[in-house]
């Protein structure tokens, strides 16, 4: 009998992070490897965000797994979406996500 392991929850920052081709790279990965991958960012939601959408799409991203926090910090969205793992480059975020959340915020560089 083949037991089924729970799918883990990836979110990446996009500015800096997923807009970057090392972290595309990394994202591709961890959809390769069967990860639930989101993006949530602290764009404003009614800003032009094509470069998101389309990062998204060519990633396999749902939209329903893209979240704007409009300029709030991230870690209620960790909370919320049950995000296991979280890439971001702004260590203001990365350390308030590791504060608050069980989420496992990396630094990304």
């Amino acid at each position: 009998m083949k037991i089924q392991l729970a799918k883990t929850k990836i979110s990446f920052d996009y500015d800096g992070t997923l807009s970057t081709t090392k972290g595309k790279e990394l994202a591709a990965e961890k959809i390769a490897t069967g990860h639930d991958v989101w993006i949530i960012t602290a764009r404003m939601k009614e800003d032009n965000n094509n470069a998101v959408y389309t990062t998204a799409e060519r990633l396999g991203i749902p939209r329903s797994r893209i979240k704007f926090t409009n300029g709030q910090d991230k870690w209620k969205w960790m909370q919320r979406y049950d995000i296991d793992i979280h890439y971001d480059n702004n260590i203001d975020q990365v350390n308030l996500i590791n504060e608050r959340t069980l989420t496992r915020a990396i630094l990304f560089t």
